[in-house]
């Protein structure tokens, strides 16, 4: 199966990612993890938008070919489906914002 071959790398999804429930103002994890380790052609989405490292995003690749999305001070409307897309493999799970409990005092 030619279409198998991106470059001449076969890429595999060997951990998926785990669906993450939050308060809002929280931050959120994600972790998944690639062979081979070195394949680079990568991209996390929310929903259907492009995700990028900026002072709420954080974006990283670690030794073994693990990858992380971290999403800081969440808000309600962050709420979505995560998916993570190497090469023609995609992994996703949902985040799931949840409101701070309203305390009655």
């Amino acid at each position: 199966d030619v279409s198998m071959f991106l470059s001449g790398q076969k890429v595999l999804i060997t951990e998926d990612l785990e669906d993450v429930t939050v308060l809002e103002g929280e931050s959120a994890m994600f972790k998944c993890r690639i062979s081979p380790v070195d394949y680079s052609k990568v991209q996390w989405f929310l929903d259907k938008t492009p995700l990028h490292t900026n002072e709420l995003n954080e974006i990283q690749s670690q030794p073994g070919g693990y990858h992380l999305l971290t999403l800081k001070k969440l808000s309600l409307k962050d709420s979505g489906l995560i998916t993570f897309e190497a090469g023609d493999k995609k992994t996703s799970a949902s985040l799931v914002v949840k409101g701070k409990p309203i305390i009655k005092s």
